[in-house]
């Protein structure tokens, strides 16, 4: 009150000087200065009761005296125990959980509606105390259910003592709802339709704490809601679903793990969703960091960050093979080879040499920012050589950039190097002599980048007998056209990427020599046959499986 009185002070002081200032007479000829004094007061005084929670020590000290000597609590008093009705002060039940209180408590409130001296000030209190209820059924409590009803009726006489309609009004009348037995569901389903942004507005209306049941039972809405979607609805919806996290911090972790288990289960899953991965690593770290994994596994089942450690695998090993490819060009039989193993590599960590650590290039600040926690940095070796460290299984790989250099191989439980270290040595970490299994060397070069033949065959023969062999040949050819297509700018290769997920394929691009763009399946699948037509391009005679067009 003492704000308000000042700001009374205030406003009427300068309205009298000012009404001085142009007349001689120094008496009110007008009320045209108290009308705004007034209007002024109001507007102030609304934000003044947009208030503030009374503190708890206060709170408590009311309590004491309404358990000692109710009949003697003036009206701040009451107050401070209608906020109070679910602190608990470790010594007794809060008031909600006690009968013979809470029935005083309610006694009072009934006389104040019927004596028509219930304020705004009363009902914001009575809402902290009913939203602040920190129980995860509380409608199980009769004296909760019976202040939920106090609180409805006194909005009533609150709007029947103020005259005028305000804004806070019409809020608190569109979510009605909330005081009665469906308490959010009407709220909830407004902010997934996208009909609602904000609720902060209502939030300080009806004092609404962030802990409260309230938010529980409305992010249970959202969170079944984003599970009942259809996979194109749910992924055309995806940034606006995962920014349903910042109405309330507490739950964001929820919404990204509902997020992510929903793409997990959609038909999209292998395809890398850079929003989810970005916003999970901003939030948990890198699933692929030994240390934090098991903070992922808080959030989300095995399997869902197994799908998110691919997505890494897929872009570290792009990035190696193209921004990351020094002084030579892109090795694409290496990438084509390890590609077939990304969905089973449960770590990879880029180790960066010193041309593609200080390069200042917009690219390359780009990467490194959005990686960040993720790379090494390379000594001892020549400026241009680049690593990337890839564990699949129980076995570390270390494959380089630069031609000449060995991929060496480490058993995971002998490992003679920490991968997690900010700085790795060429010759004194990644590239140690006398370990088991050998080195494995590039010879011979296969006769097509895509071709398993040469040396890519040979490395499989030493995985398999490792225990490691390749993953299915169509998401490897999806994943291996997506790249190049997005390497060599072809958008024919990208529509194929996306459209030729059922079937493994080749592309011959000879075009450039006079011939034509063809496209050859891997075995008869009428759904590619079909998205091929539509595509432009045209069976070759005596071939049904391959396709051409120029």
């Amino acid at each position: 009150m003492s704000g308000a009185l000042s700001s009374l002070t205030a406003v009427i002081s300068q309205g009298l000087q000012r009404h001085h200032d142009r007349t001689a007479d120094g008496g009110l000829s007008s009320l045209a200065g108290l009308k705004r004094a007034s209007a002024e007061l109001a507007r102030r005084f609304d934000q003044v009761e947009k208030a503030l929670v009374p503190p708890r020590e206060k709170r408590l000290l009311a309590l004491n005296k309404l358990k000692r000597e109710p009949e003697n609590l003036n009206s701040t008093e009451w107050r401070l125990v209608f906020a109070g009705l679910a602190d608990d002060d470790q010594v007794s039940l809060p008031v909600l959980e006690d009968d013979r209180l809470f029935g005083r408590v309610h006694q009072k409130v009934v006389g104040l509606i019927e004596r028509q001296t219930f304020t705004r000030r009363d009902w914001l209190a009575l809402c902290f105390s009913y939203f602040g209820y920190d129980e995860q059924t509380p409608d199980n409590n009769s004296n909760w259910c019976q202040l939920r009803e106090d609180i409805d009726h006194g909005f009533d006489a609150v709007k029947q003592r103020v005259g005028r309609e305000k804004e806070w009004m019409r809020i608190v009348a569109h979510y009605r709802e909330l005081f009665t037995d469906g308490a959010g569901s009407q709220l909830a389903e407004e902010i997934f339709e996208g009909k609602i942004k904000d609720i902060s507005a209502l939030q300080a209306i009806a004092q609404v704490p962030d802990n409260s049941w309230l938010w529980r039972r409305i992010f249970a809405v959202l969170l079944s809601r984003i599970f009942n979607l259809d996979d194109k609805t749910f992924l055309q919806r995806l940034p606006e679903l995962v920014q349903l996290g910042q109405l309330n911090t507490r739950y964001f972790n929820d919404v990204l793990s509902a997020c992510l288990t929903r793409y997990y289960h959609s038909r999209y899953r292998e395809q890398s969703s850079a929003l989810l991965k970005q916003s999970a690593l901003e939030h948990w770290g890198s699933p692929q960091m030994r240390s934090r994994q098991n903070a992922w596994l808080q959030y989300v089942e095995e399997p869902v960050c197994a799908m998110v450690v691919a997505w890494f695998a897929k872009e570290d090993l792009e990035h190696f093979f193209t921004l990351l490819k020094g002084e030579a060009e892109v090795d694409q039989s290496r990438l084509f080879y390890w590609l077939r193993f990304a969905n089973q590599m449960s770590y990879t960590r880029i180790v960066m040499g010193s041309d593609a650590w200080y390069d200042r290039s917009s690219d390359f600040v780009a990467f490194r920012e959005k990686n960040k926690g993720r790379l090494s940095q390379l000594s001892g070796g020549s400026r241009h050589i680049n690593a990337v460290v890839m564990q699949i299984g129980n076995y570390f790989f270390v494959e380089f950039s630069g031609t000449g250099n060995a991929c060496y191989v480490y058993q995971a439980d002998k490992l003679p190097f920490n991968p997690d270290q900010e700085v790795l040595g060429l010759n004194t970490e990644l590239k140690q002599k006398g370990h088991i299994p050998a080195p494995m060397r590039h010879s011979p070069a296969p006769r097509r980048s895509d071709l398993v033949e040469g040396w890519l065959e040979k490395f499989d023969a030493e995985l398999r007998s490792l225990g490691i062999v390749p993953q299915s040949s169509s998401s490897v050819a999806s994943s291996a056209a997506s790249l190049s297509a997005r390497t060599n700018g072809s958008p024919q290769g990208a529509q194929l990427a996306e459209l030729l997920t059922s079937v493994p394929y080749q592309v011959f691009d000879n075009r450039s020599k006079g011939g034509s763009y063809q496209v050859k399946l891997a075995r008869d699948d009428a759904r590619a046959k079909t998205a091929l037509l539509r595509l432009g391009f045209k069976p070759v005679n005596n071939n049904p499986l391959l396709f051409w067009r120029k």
